[in-house]
């Protein structure tokens, strides 16, 4: 069979996208990671990529709330090297991010996993809270970090209506049953001049092998494109326009003389078509020598978070020791030596 043969064997016929009304999907993969079946698919008006069926957004909130940590990161709570991982993530974040607030501004962490980037912005002078839907990581954020951050999912955010300055999803939106649904709530939420971050797995720089790029928890694989449109039909522009270069956007409430973004339509589903079958078989991938490299660097990695972890008798201790040398330079100032 030839290519452009399989292509029309693998088109089905879908309910409307959310993103472009388009009612025609073409089947990208039916495995996900661990080989385990997964059917994902690609609209061909827009190149939104997604799950096939969706699942139950009561199934989704159930598996968030008690499986999803346990299955993917082997505990109820974070081990010590993830606290790690996570704090420098967040050290990183926050950087980027505290210089657009005025100090003591109110700041939201949707998805505080174990509640890492609210202890920086709080440290940092910021009023910040999070809201986390595993139980057992919200917990160890209240007890490791003494945050406020609340177990449960948007619906039980209870949030007072303009009341904040900034709401970030740090790889969150690609988890959600409906990001139309949880971006529109978030808009609610802003105060004038009120900011959101978004950050999510780019689908365009993606390169593994096949059997590799989706799985069971990511519902929703955006690129550059489909994440801007997303957020745009919630009411959002990019606040620059570097920030439309990738998956990781600072945005702003939409204003009257703002443009649609572009590039959400059947040429990107045909490149991802294109890039998905090309991606190559188990064996191209081990001989292209990046399973070598990952596991080379995951080695380094892993050492010098062992030494890092070894140095200090607590989580909290070890994020204070981390946080006391980073926190000037996220305020704004020159780095503290160490």
């Amino acid at each position: 069979m030839s290519y452009q043969n399989m292509k029309i064997a693998a088109r089905i016929p879908a309910s409307p996208c959310r993103l472009c009304g388009g009612t025609e999907r073409q089947v990208l993969a039916t495995r996900g990671r661990g080989m385990e079946p997964l059917t994902t698919v690609v609209c061909r008006g827009c190149g939104l990529v997604s799950h096939h069926p969706l699942p139950d957004p009561a199934e989704v909130a159930a598996f968030y709330a008690t499986r999803y940590r346990v299955a993917y990161k082997g505990g109820w709570e974070p081990k010590r090297k993830h606290a790690l991982r996570a704090l420098r993530g967040a050290i990183a974040r926050a950087g980027r991010l505290a210089p657009l607030l005025k100090p003591g501004a109110r700041v939201l962490d949707v998805g505080a996993s174990s509640g890492e980037f609210t202890y920086v912005m709080q440290r940092a002078g910021f009023a910040a809270s999070g809201i986390e839907p595993n139980l057992g990581y919200g917990d160890f954020a209240r007890r490791t970090y003494g945050v406020a951050v609340q177990t449960g999912g948007l619906e039980e955010a209870g949030v007072v209506p303009g009341s904040l300055d900034l709401v970030t999803l740090n790889h969150v939106l690609e988890h959600l049953a409906d990001p139309w649904d949880a971006l529109a709530r978030i808009e609610g939420w802003l105060a004038p001049g009120g900011l959101l971050f978004i950050e999510v797995p780019n689908l365009l720089g993606v390169r593994k092998q096949a059997a590799n790029t989706f799985h069971t928890a990511h519902i929703w694989n955006f690129t550059p494109q489909t994440l801007a449109m997303v957020a745009w039909q919630a009411g959002f522009a990019a606040l620059t326009r570097q920030e439309l270069e990738g998956t990781s956007m600072v945005l702003r409430r939409r204003h009257g003389g703002d443009t649609p973004p572009l590039g959400a339509d059947a040429a990107l589903a045909e490149r991802l078509a294109v890039q998905v079958a090309t991606a190559g078989s188990p064996l191209r991938y081990l001989l292209s020598g990046a399973p070598i490299r990952r596991r080379l660097d995951r080695l380094r990695r892993n050492i010098g978070e062992r030494m890092v972890c070894g140095r200090h008798a607590s989580v909290r201790a070890m994020a204070d020791a981390v946080l006391d040398g980073a926190l000037p330079s996220v305020r704004g100032r020159d780095s503290a030596p160490g």
